[in-house]
């Protein structure tokens, strides 16, 4: 499919195909208020997933009192459209989402991009710091961490900042082309210590690469 678009993007447009058609401004409200309370999403698996066999599960994981729309755009792309603000927000901060341990990638509908442009790369989870020494258990050391790895969003601390407990949980956008990294060396007094990492609700990945 790449390979045909390259080539497509080479060819030159007829006079006619140029002919620039302008849109009505108020024939697009409706759409982009429904696009408001959507989002979209991308299942990562080897094998086509049928429409209805991710919606009746997803149903039965995300409970949306009011149901949900479920349109297929292409294969194992979907769109899925709420009926209020609150559910899709809701959805979209319980994330990761797993169908059949395969990652189910979840992004706001911009509804003036065509979903199959959208970009699925990155993916949020939480991520468990272990083996930290009390002293560097709190947000700042968090946010330095986990920003070795991605895009830090949140820090799971009490109101004074610390985090001690068996682990230091971080919240992060990761880029899931790159391997999963198993740790992360510091360095603190003059002392190293190994930080084991542990990805929760971590889906199938690639032994091989990583």
């Amino acid at each position: 499919m790449e390979e045909l678009e390259s080539k497509w993007d080479h060819l030159s447009l007829t006079e006619e195909e140029n002919f620039i058609i302008e849109l009505e401004p108020a024939s697009v409200d409706l759409s982009e208020e429904r696009g408001a309370r959507s989002l979209v999403g991308r299942l990562w698996a080897e094998r086509r997933v049928g429409k209805e066999v991710i919606r009746s599960t997803m149903a039965k994981i995300w409970r949306v009192g009011r149901g949900f729309g479920f349109q297929e755009i292409a294969t194992n792309l979907f769109v899925i459209m709420f009926e209020n603000q609150e559910d899709k927000l809701r959805i979209l901060e319980g994330r990761p989402w797993l169908f059949d341990n395969w990652l189910f990638v979840l992004k706001p509908l911009d509804a003036f991009v065509p979903p199959q442009r959208m970009n699925f790369d990155k993916e949020v989870f939480w991520v468990r710091l272990n083996n930290l020494p009390l002293a560097i258990m709190n947000r700042e050391i968090g946010k330095q961490l986990g920003g070795s790895l991605g895009e830090v969003l949140d820090v799971d601390v009490k109101e004074d900042g610390t985090g001690w407990g068996v682990f230091l949980r971080v919240r992060i956008e990761l880029i899931l082309m790159r391997p999963i990294a198993r740790g992360r060396t510091v360095n603190l007094l003059g002392q190293k210590h190994w930080i084991p990492l542990k990805y929760e609700k971590l889906p199938k990945i690639c032994f091989k690469c990583g």
